[in-house]
């Protein structure tokens, strides 16, 4: 059996070959293929087979004392989409380009403030209890 976590990347990588079919259908029926849409692109690959499903798996996750992986899949899903808008953004040019960049280093920059956050959190409830 398949734990839910499973689930929810598996069905994210099912909803990804979907997409990428019908896309493929598209293009042969009509000549219109994703890859003529690098933005389109950078966000099915990087939004909805990896960002989505483990943000989602981050927030719906439940709360306990020692959240590392909640963390972790912040910090995959910020790295990875970096990640995918160098490459994605290597083959755009113009606007697109922009976007794309901009998604990546915005990613970057969430997971920055993120952290910022947390330690802040973390040393504010330290002095409080210290205090007491």
């Amino acid at each position: 059996m398949i734990d839910r976590d499973g689930r929810i990347v598996f069905g994210s990588l099912l909803a990804l070959i979907l997409v990428l079919t019908v896309s493929i259908v598209v293009e042969e029926q009509f000549g219109v293929g994703l890859r003529e849409y690098p933005v389109l692109s950078f966000l099915v690959f990087a939004g909805l087979a990896l960002a989505v499903p483990q943000l989602y798996l981050a927030a719906t996750d439940d709360e306990t004392a020692d959240d590392d992986p909640t963390r972790s899949r912040v910090q995959f899903a910020a790295v990875a989409t970096a990640v995918f808008a160098l490459a994605f953004a290597d083959d755009a040019s113009g606007i697109s380009y922009l976007v794309i960049a901009g998604i990546g280093s915005g990613a970057v920059i969430a997971l920055v403030c993120y952290e910022a956050l947390r330690w802040h959190h973390g040393s504010s409830e330290g002095s409080l209890s210290q205090a007491r």
